[in-house]
């Protein structure tokens, strides 16, 4: 059934929402404030010229304000979101249409939305005009262009757009519930927005590209101050992206707070300050770094993986020490049939951390008796500590995870397994 097409007198009448289509000479730059981008999101796609998996679309999205400040109730700011095509699919292409999903309470205002899709090394001048606009698949509002038809992009392009809003009443951001749940995850759909609190989504549908997701929903946290409110949010920066597997017991954040900002990793009391603050000695398992100050907060959740140490094996196998390798060692195998298995509990997500070369072999990763993903480890080049994503199984499963060789005669290097659990 076809999307009814919103006219800007319906989005006005739908949510006061008054997106328009109408043209003017626009370039990107908006507002004088910096872009506060959130959460990116991506999908993988095998590369046609390596057959190897990569990232085949990444998005983000973000918000900006014209003072630099958080924006006071009824002060106009501005939105964005963009995606571009990072690996070359077999298609050489991908077909994009987003989805604006904003918490209660954002209002948008009567300008043109300004839109490009320009080459990542050039850079592009957004203007406006040629945009459709319709009620979603999943409750707000989706961005076409003129005829209903999806943005197209080829390898090394940006899509982006960018509107005006201002909030109804005073939104929090990080300090309410962030859009985490497992289908926005998983690629299946972006959360609803019931469930997202003070958070701004945009779930970009992509396909025909030979992606693993039907959408990649980047998510940021939005704030407007009330009466009476400082407004200084809490920002976290640099180190492992949220929900990441990294190959590093390791991390090193950035915290910004209005006030001297009170921290917890996993829940535990943890010094800290603003600017930088160093986690090391970090063990195997998903973790929880939160900064907080005057009412906010923001929070970072990442994964350290098992080393290669961890796995029982069975069959040939050699752990040889490595300084390239995640944790300093590597189980190798030539031999087919081998296996290495580590017992999990309450996983989420699984990711294996192996090594990749010319002429590498074969693996097989199950969840108990379930085939979760075929892993072909042949590359251009020879890497360490290439982090492969497995999947996702669940609210959280427990069992055995076996990898198993599946070629034969061909190098087969395993350095670890990340078993995401939050």
């Amino acid at each position: 059934m076809r999307r009814r097409l919103l006219t800007a007198a319906a989005l006005s009448l739908a949510l006061t929402p008054m997106l328009t289509a109408t043209t003017s000479a626009a370039t990107g730059a908006a507002a004088t404030g910096e872009w506060q981008d959130g959460t990116s999101s991506s999908d993988t796609v095998i590369s046609c010229p390596t057959q190897t998996a990569g990232i085949g679309t990444s998005a983000n999205t973000g918000w900006m304000s014209p003072t630099g400040q958080v924006p006071k109730v009824g002060e106009k700011f501005y939105l964005r979101g963009y995606i571009g095509l990072i690996s070359l699919p077999c298609s050489g292409k991908v077909a994009t249409i987003p989805e604006i999903l904003a918490p209660p309470g954002i209002e948008f205002v009567d300008e043109p939305v300004k839109w490009a899709v320009y080459k990542a090394s050039e850079g592009g001048t957004l203007g406006a005009g040629g945009l459709d606009f319709f009620n979603g698949v999943n409750g707000g509002y989706v961005i076409t262009q003129t005829g209903d038809e999806p943005f197209v992009l080829r390898q090394g392009e940006i899509f982006e757009f960018q509107f005006p809003v201002r909030a109804t009443r005073p939104l929090k951001g990080t300090a309410t519930q962030a859009p985490t749940c497992l289908s926005r995850r998983d690629g299946s759909k972006p959360c609803p927005v019931a469930q997202s609190g003070d958070h701004l989504q945009i779930a970009f549908a992509v396909g025909g590209h030979g992606g693993d997701k039907s959408y990649v929903t980047p998510y940021v946290p939005l704030f407007a101050a009330g009466a009476g409110d400082s407004g200084g949010p809490v920002s976290i920066s640099g180190g492992p992206r949220e929900d990441a597997v990294v190959a590093t017991t390791s991390a090193a954040f950035t915290v910004s707070a209005p006030g001297a900002p009170s921290c917890t990793l996993d829940g535990r009391a943890r010094a800290c300050g603003n600017g930088k603050v160093s986690l090391s000695g970090l063990a195997p398992g998903s973790h929880v770094f939160k900064a907080s100050s005057g009412g906010h907060s923001a929070s970072r959740t990442w994964t350290v993986p098992h080393a290669a140490r961890a796995f029982k094996r069975s069959g040939k196998w050699s752990l040889a020490r490595s300084s390239a390798a995640y944790g300093g060692q590597a189980l190798t195998s030539k031999k087919k049939g081998a296996s290495a298995t580590l017992s999990v509990r309450g996983a989420k997500r699984l990711a294996l951390v192996a090594g990749m070369g010319r002429g590498h072999g074969t693996v097989k990763v199950y969840a108990g008796s379930r085939l979760l993903k075929t892993v072909r480890l042949a590359a251009s080049r020879t890497v360490s500590k290439r982090v492969i994503s497995l999947g996702s199984l669940g609210s959280g499963w427990s069992g055995k995870v076996k990898v198993v060789v599946a070629s034969n005669g061909k190098p087969v290097r395993l350095e670890g397994l990340g078993v995401v659990t939050r």
